[in-house]
């Protein structure tokens, strides 16, 4: 055993340790109030949140159609690290600053455009194809836009 002195640095340590005792942020993405009522506002008519679950989960005679879980988990980690978001002199900026707020709030928007790219894609090629024949525009999910101009995402502490 060697009787070496080690020194530790410990600079940005306060920041991280404030960081980690702050209270944790939440992301979320998907259907939020004030975007769920569809054009007409029916009450009747079944709101952009009932019609994404039955899509999102699958129900009665339509298949899961998954516009927000599947595709952010598969990509999300991706265009993350093609964005540069979760480098090294990224994360030391986030530390430094003492919050992840601002640096969350870039991550939601991301995905956000995950959403749209699966809404362009038909999941990624993922999904099953509908009945085309019978709609104008022939992608699924996208007959109206109202589904997918109802996601929005909010960063919360």
């Amino acid at each position: 055993m060697s009787d070496d002195e080690t020194t530790l640095g410990v600079k940005g340590l306060e920041g991280l340790l404030k960081a980690l005792k702050a209270r944790i942020p939440l992301a979320r993405v998907g259907i939020l109030a004030g975007k769920t009522v569809r054009g007409g506002g029916k009450s009747k008519e079944p709101n952009n949140a009932q019609i994404g679950a039955i899509h999102e989960f699958g129900g009665g005679n339509n298949p899961e159609r998954s516009f927000l879980r599947v595709p952010i988990s598969e990509q999300l980690h991706v265009r993350l690290e093609k964005s540069g978001a979760l480098t090294e002199a990224v994360l030391k900026d986030v530390v430094r600053s003492g919050t992840v707020i601002p640096w969350l709030k870039k991550v939601a928007v991301m995905a956000e455009g995950i959403v749209a790219d699966a809404f362009d894609t038909g999941g990624f090629g993922k999904w099953l194809p509908s009945n085309m024949k019978y709609k104008k525009n022939h992608q699924t999910l996208v007959e109206t836009q109202q589904l997918r101009n109802s996601i929005t995402s909010e960063v919360k502490e």
